[in-house]
């Protein structure tokens, strides 16, 4: 019997060959797409998501932006949760929180609009575009034996290894015991933990604007390897807390007068409707709440303590912005309230407060609108009491650069 006498069954043909896909082969590769496509804050955000995470393209175009609004490094994105075990939630990595902060600004979403929306409307990208998406990316870098999203994939993958391989090393000498039948107790991690520390300690002024970070010296003082002190110092560069450049290291970013005259304006611009929002919709706990912070403020200024202060006033006006429920607008108003805090810390800290009872006369204003659900009259209060405190740290400022120029 000949081939072509025989019954065509479905094994009869040849099977096709499965395309083979590679990682993209290292970071200089990996920098290179991205600095391609960076104009296009979609397809960057699409990217680092991809090799941050690992999900599937199924996944990643299923999501919306409520999914990562107000999530910061290092925090889980739910919707991706269980893609690696149990033991390992997907979590929120530098590069894709500082490419979905320019995605935010500049493409303005609401909060369930999809993620990665198709150029030529508001419905989801689709698979098939998305994957000619990637593929027109590796061949802008010159890539060759790339295969669309399964090769960011196995770049996650390449990565991922590498970081276990680290972690199995740091602890190959642990002698391993008897199991017993008890729940593991969860601790915070090293990373964390100095990535907590060092946030706090920039925020709050104890390591100053200016100053040059030495991740060595930090590693000693801190009792820890350099390595969680170099992926805080990552993170923290992703927040636009710190400036990292090759011969000059690594200095904490610092506040120009023009820079704080604009944060101010956009701040007014973000936190006003969310007050206005807030007060619509304020309760009497609310109410209650924000009276107790006022007087802890009050107390905090008669023992003129300005880092507790600075720390209540914060804590007052972010439980009258969560009342608005709007994650988006919540995560970057506190992302300017950190870039600023650190100048209202040191300011505040260094002179005497120019009149102890204007701000507390103005939040008691504000008080007085959110029990009356006056969406007016608190955004008036907020405006002059944001306006003020923004012009005295000004004030102190040029003060301070006169005093340093005549010395």
């Amino acid at each position: 019997m000949t081939d072509y006498d025989r019954p065509m069954t479905r094994n009869f043909f040849p099977m096709k060959r499965q395309k083979q896909a590679h990682p993209i082969p290292n970071s200089t590769d990996i920098d290179r797409i991205r600095s391609a496509i960076e104009p296009k804050t979609r397809d960057l955000l699409l990217f680092d998501l991809a090799v941050e995470t690992g999900a599937t393209a199924n996944k990643l175009l299923l999501l919306r932006v409520k999914d990562l609004a107000g999530l910061n490094v290092g925090e889980e994105i739910p919707p991706l949760n269980g893609k690696h075990g149990p033991n390992e939630p997907v979590t929120m990595g530098p590069r894709t929180y500082k490419s979905f902060q320019h995605y935010i600004l500049e493409i303005r979403p609401s909060s369930d609009d999809p993620l990665f929306k198709s150029r030529k409307g508001n419905n989801t990208l689709s698979l098939p575009s998305a994957s000619r998406l990637v593929s027109s990316w590796f061949d802008q870098a010159g890539l060759k034996g790339m295969s669309g999203f399964l090769s960011l994939r196995k770049t996650w993958e390449m990565q991922h290894r590498k970081s276990k391989e680290e972690k199995k090393e740091k602890f190959s000498s642990l002698v391993s015991v008897a199991s017993y039948p008890v729940n593991p107790i969860q601790t915070p991690t090293t990373q964390e933990l100095v990535y907590k520390e060092l946030e706090c300690a920039i925020v709050t002024a104890r390591i100053k604007p200016g100053e040059r970070l030495v991740a060595e010296k930090l590693a000693r003082q801190m009792g820890t390897s350099t390595i969680p002190i170099r992926e805080a110092i990552a993170r923290l560069e992703a927040r636009n807390f710190l400036t990292v450049q090759p011969k000059k290291g690594v200095t904490v970013n610092e506040l120009s007068e023009k820079s704080l005259k604009e944060i101010l304006e956009i701040r007014l611009l973000l936190e006003l409707p969310a007050a206005q929002r807030a007060a619509i919709v304020a309760t009497k706990d609310t109410v209650e709440t924000i009276k107790l912070l006022n007087s802890q403020y009050i107390s905090a200024q008669q023992k003129n303590d300005a880092d507790r202060a600075l720390s209540v006033n914060r804590e007052f006006h972010f439980t009258i912005y969560s009342q608005a429920n709007m994650p988006i607008l919540l995560s970057m108003i506190q992302n300017l309230w950190d870039q600023v805090s650190p100048y209202y810390h040191l300011m505040f800290r260094q002179t005497l407060f120019y009149d102890p009872h204007t701000g507390r006369a103005y939040h008691e204003k504000i008080i007085k609108g959110m029990a009356a659900n006056d969406p007016r009259e608190v955004s008036r209060w907020l405006e002059i009491d944001l306006s003020e405190s923004a012009a005295f740290v000004t004030d102190v400022m040029r003060t301070m650069q006169t005093e340093a120029e005549e010395r």
